[in-house]
């Protein structure tokens, strides 16, 4: 959601300039590429960071420049999510990192995702193993990052069922939510498949009921 509402709100040249509370905000050990504040990026060098990644500090600073806080975007996602019809969920922050009042369901997920790849950009993104770039630090030198793909069935190290094409998808993980995926996918007939896990107990149990699920396509 957090992708969606930025793609329709931004151009992607627009440069975007870290706060000292997108980039100290976030949770210690969360996921980063280690942005500090006055670092700057353009908002798709963020979207890169931010679903590749899961850079939640990239999350935050997309944030801010959309709507000028974190929870101005947040009510923008809500007013989004009603939108598309996903009507049991709830958002209150833009990196979806554990909240009483940030929820979802796998329904509304795919609603949220099936909006999301109507953009080119969002599909190149996710479907992607690896992405580098070069960006500005606060004192104006350059630094290059490169961030990976945590999806398993793009790296190569969970098996894709026979007939099916992975296009790509988005991973999160939280104590409270579990093992997380959602999927983009084709049949051998090119018809595309959106299929989400929840709350899966550990990466292997994840990727072992999506593959489970993918299997179904082909019956």
């Amino acid at each position: 959601m957090t992708a969606l509402v930025t793609l329709e709100h931004c151009s992607l040249d627009e440069m975007v300039t870290y706060s000292y509370y997108a980039t100290h905000s976030i949770e210690r050990n969360s996921s980063s590429i280690g942005t500090t504040e006055g670092e700057e990026l353009t908002v798709e060098e963020s979207l890169y960071a931010l679903l590749l990644e899961s850079a939640n500090e990239c999350g935050n600073g997309l944030a801010e420049h959309v709507a000028g806080s974190v929870e101005a975007f947040a009510d923008m996602m809500n007013e989004k999510a009603l939108s598309l019809g996903a009507t049991n969920t709830h958002f209150t922050n833009p990196h979806g990192l554990s909240d009483e009042e940030h929820y979802t369901t796998v329904y509304d997920m795919y609603l949220i995702m099936d909006a999301a790849v109507d953009y080119s950009l969002f599909n190149e993104i996710i479907g992607m193993d690896s992405y580098t770039t070069v960006y500005t630090q606060a004192g104006g030198t350059q630094k290059e990052i490169t961030v990976n793909n945590s999806n398993y069935y793009l790296r190569g190290e969970a098996e894709i069922p026979s007939g099916i094409t992975v296009l790509g998808g988005k991973t999160g993980t939280t104590s409270a939510a579990g093992s997380c995926l959602i999927l983009l996918s084709r049949d051998s007939g090119s018809n595309p498949y959106i299929s989400v896990i929840l709350h899966a107990q550990s990466r292997d149990i994840l990727y072992t009921q999506m593959t489970d699920l993918l299997e179904e396509i082909n019956k």
